[in-house]
């Protein structure tokens, strides 16, 4: 795989997306209303901007592989995704983060993960434009690396016990059954501080760079994690589903955790043990 055209891909598109982030708190310090196209499920916006995004990946990873099979948040294939066992496949968050993004709070970003024949996370990359942060795993056993002046850098997590954490939650809470309410509060009753920061690949970028602990996800969807499970695990970190189990995309209930220490406090917290 030729990560420097997935890097360059997100480099161009997160380049594009910033200067429309600017644009966009320019005109709410003028007071001037900032459109979106559609709300497309109840309290979820689509903006220009996905569709910008989006548009910028895939014609770049297809000039460069014509055929390669791509999914994408703000495309209609993703239904596909689970029975389709070709080795190598790619899927694209071209703007996580997006209400983030509309309302002018600087937490979002771009991925692009690599999957195998079983959806199994293989290799990704993350941008975060407005922290000037790319990250990189290029594949099982390889360290995440992050991109700075001096060039890649390795990355690593920072291990914590549970009471000295800070940990990110989901948010959107009335898509989810009561147990993730229940969850949250145990959460902030035993970890040192918790955040509801709305960028799931933000969290996971924190993670493996040693910022934050953790991020619990309640309902994930498969290109939330899609990059990030590989970069988490390439600085060290673990990932699993809420039962520790080994888990793919698909997994819709997960938990990445920068250690085993603060992985298993967590499993228990979330298993009421």
């Amino acid at each position: 795989m030729n990560f420097e055209i997935l890097i360059s891909a997100l480099e161009a598109a997160g380049k594009r997306a910033l200067e429309s982030f600017k644009v966009r708190n320019d005109n709410l310090f003028l007071g001037i209303k900032t459109p979106y196209l559609e709300e497309k499920s109840p309290r979820e916006l689509l903006i220009r901007e996905d569709i910008m995004c989006q548009k910028i990946l895939i014609d770049t990873i297809l000039s460069d592989q014509p055929n390669a099979k791509i999914y994408s948040e703000e495309s209609n294939n993703l239904k596909e995704l689970e029975t389709d066992n070709s080795p190598l496949k790619f899927i694209i968050d071209p703007l996580d983060g997006t209400h983030n993004f509309y309302f002018g709070v600087p937490y979002w970003g771009l991925s692009i993960g690599i999957l195998d024949e079983r959806n199994y996370s293989i290799g990704g990359v993350i941008y975060l434009p407005c922290m000037g942060m790319l990250l990189k795993n290029e594949g099982k056993d390889k360290p995440s690396m992050i991109k700075l002046k001096e060039g890649w850098q390795k990355v690593s997590t920072v291990p914590r016990e549970l009471n000295k954490a800070l940990i990110c939650y989901d948010n959107q809470f009335h898509k989810f059954e009561s147990e993730a309410s229940s969850i949250y509060k145990r959460l902030t009753k035993e970890a040192f501080t918790t955040r509801i920061t709305g960028s799931a690949v933000s969290d996971a970028a924190l993670i493996a760079t040693g910022r934050v602990n953790a991020r619990i996800w309640n309902n994930t969807m498969s290109y939330d994690i899609a990059a990030a499970i590989s970069i988490v695990k390439g600085a060290g970190g673990q990932v699993s589903g809420f039962n520790g189990e080994n888990i793919n995309v698909m997994e819709p209930k997960v938990l990445m955790s920068s250690d085993k220490v603060v992985h298993s406090s967590l499993l228990n917290l979330i298993s009421n043990k």
